[in-house]
């Protein structure tokens, strides 16, 4: 027989089991709440590169793409509308908690020298732990300029080291000079068929040369390039050296360089036997064309400009030395006046259509400097090795262009603010890291 208390008992012990089995409820409810997806609300800051503070750059954001290292899910953002009026451009995102890498795509605008520079900017950080907290404390992201090749980053002149050295005799010393040619985009680049040309005027005499062709081509009176078909390709921020003589000359000066291990050399073959050249190793230059019929150097006091061109529109589209020599002859007049005689005068020289150069370096020195041999969108500036005619001290010295940002070298058509001028010649010298 069940007593009343018997019944109790059990009453009570049903109460305990249909608690229990609540509580197991619950805690399966909870277990399913503690796995659902939490999000992080992100705010992060972009900020100009810190060379480019001082200048009131104005940030666009285009894209923004946030990566998930644990599981490679991407967020993907595209604000081609967002800009900041200041250094900095702020973006507010919600992810996934997680370990996350940051990549940004956008656009940089300042003003140097009263003008308008305009570029890409990017952003790239790793190994970003984001959570519900992080919210509450603002990421900073410092980017970087760079160049795009579809938008008018290519290769550019870097240096050239055009003076030459002196041996520890101080007697002048030939065939170390050396051009470098640097990739200043973000993509990698077909360097085949790059044309150094250095120009048929000098930046310390100046004529009213007829026909005047300056603001559609580049006069010239020595062109070497880079041979067509090899597929020489340069990644971002990576160079090419050119030089005279692809030879170990600190065998003989111990002033100089170790160029043995420069890409290419140029070489000519010399109708006097006094001044002939050296053939080494080292790749040959194609030569397309040279006033002289010895041997060839850049003009060691920089009395002339240089251009980096193809002869053709594009790297796939480039003329044959036979071709280019047919097409593109340029016969100009000017009158030479002295002690108030005019002397009609007449010359020949090539010409390079202003469209397919990739780049141009007005080079002088300031006691005899007269003008620009270049069309001014060309560029609009000269640098300098020495600062008056015969300048001893110019030996040794090179002209090197200006690190913007990152791998990004400054290039604003204007020589005068974008080399450094008399700097210690180095052929292997590290724009970056």
């Amino acid at each position: 027989m069940i007593t009343k208390k018997k019944k109790m008992k059990m009453k009570h012990y049903l109460y305990v089991a249909c608690m229990f089995i609540a509580a197991l409820a619950f805690t399966a409810c909870s277990d399913d709440d503690d796995n659902s997806v939490k999000l992080a609300n992100v705010t992060l800051h972009f900020n100009a590169p810190s060379e480019l503070q001082s200048y009131n750059p104005t940030i666009g954001i285009q894209e923004l793409t946030l990566k998930n290292i644990n599981t490679g899910e991407t967020t993907s953002v595209v604000k081609p509308g967002t800009r900041a009026t200041t250094s900095n451009a702020s973006i507010t995102v919600s992810v996934p908690e997680g370990l996350y890498t940051i990549s940004m795509e956008g656009s940089l605008s300042y003003k140097l020298n009263d003008e308008m520079v305009y570029t890409k900017m990017r952003a790239y950080q790793e190994s970003v732990t984001f959570t519900e907290a992080t919210g509450t404390s603002p990421l900073d992201v410092t980017g970087y300029v760079y160049n795009s090749s579809e938008e008018g980053g290519n290769f550019v002149i870097a240096e050239i080291f055009f003076t030459g050295t002196v041996t520890p005799e101080e007697k002048q010393y030939t065939g170390d000079k050396y051009f470098r040619i640097y990739n200043n985009s973000g993509d990698t680049l077909c360097a085949d068929g790059l044309t150094i040309a250095e120009s048929a005027f000098m930046t310390t005499s100046k004529y009213d040369y007829t026909p005047d062709i300056m603001n559609e081509a580049f006069s010239t009176k020595a062109i070497y390039r880079i041979p067509l078909g090899g597929k020489i390709m340069v990644p971002p921020g990576e160079s090419l050296l050119l030089c005279d003589i692809g030879m170990d000359h600190t065998v003989a000066n111990s002033n100089s360089f170790d160029l043995t291990k420069a890409d290419f050399e140029w070489y000519d073959v010399s109708s006097n036997p006094s001044f002939e050249d050296t053939d080494t190793e080292v790749p040959n230059l194609e030569k397309i064309y040279c006033y002289t019929a010895t041997i060839w150097g850049p003009h060691n006091r920089g009395f002339t400009s240089f251009a980096l061109a193809r002869l053709g529109d594009d790297e796939n589209n480039q003329l044959s030395k036979e071709d280019y020599l047919k097409d593109y002859a340029y016969t100009y007049e000017y009158n030479m006046i002295i002690g108030g005689n005019v002397y009609p005068m007449s010359g020949d020289a090539y010409k390079i259509p202003n469209k397919w150069i990739l780049d141009a370096v007005n080079l002088s020195v300031e006691s005899e400097y007269v003008w620009n041999v270049t069309s001014p969108a060309l560029d609009r500036g000269w640098t300098y090795c020495g600062k008056v005619n015969q300048d001893k001290t110019r030996y040794g010295k090179s002209v090197r262009r200006k690190v913007l940002s990152g791998k990004t070298l400054q290039d604003t058509n204007d020589s005068s603010v974008d080399f450094l001028p008399e700097q210690p010649a180095d052929p292997y010298y590290k724009f970056h890291e």
